[in-house]
């Protein structure tokens, strides 16, 4: 008994539908794995526009609050006047708001990853698609 001959392109049409069924997989994986880490980098982004948030509010309530108040206060000791004291105070606090927004804008650059994985994992997906179509790049 003779065997009954398979059609001519059934194989190839398994290997497309194969291709086809890794290609949305894999479509999917990528799509959940940017889902997350825009959903972590947002979370950063919020991180950081909060400290940003407080840094402008300390400077904005403490410079004439306390810098007049503690001036008052000071006023001829050490030798120093009202408007001495006015301005070692403001030169203090502008400096411990410009330390607090260097450490949240230190803490963001450490915590963002800007879709590092995403991006890595669809340039190994485009080599792997070149390689399986036997596209090395040339044109050829």
């Amino acid at each position: 008994m003779s065997k009954p001959e398979k059609p001519l392109f059934d194989d190839i049409k398994q290997e497309f539908r194969s291709l086809a069924g890794d290609a949305a997989e894999m479509a999917e994986l990528r799509w959940q794995l940017a889902q997350v880490e825009l959903a972590n980098d947002l979370a950063a982004l919020q991180r950081l526009a909060v400290w940003l948030a407080a840094v402008v509010l300390l400077i904005l309530t403490s410079l004439p609050l306390v810098a007049v108040c503690a001036s008052e206060l000071l006023d001829g000791f050490c030798g120093i006047s009202e408007a001495g004291w006015l301005a070692i105070i403001a030169l203090a606090l502008i400096a411990s708001a410009a330390i607090f927004g260097l450490l949240a804008w230190r803490r963001f650059r450490r915590t963002f990853t800007g879709m590092v994985e995403s991006l890595e994992e669809l340039r190994e997906d485009i080599v792997w698609l070149k390689e399986w179509t036997g596209e090395n790049g040339d044109g050829k």
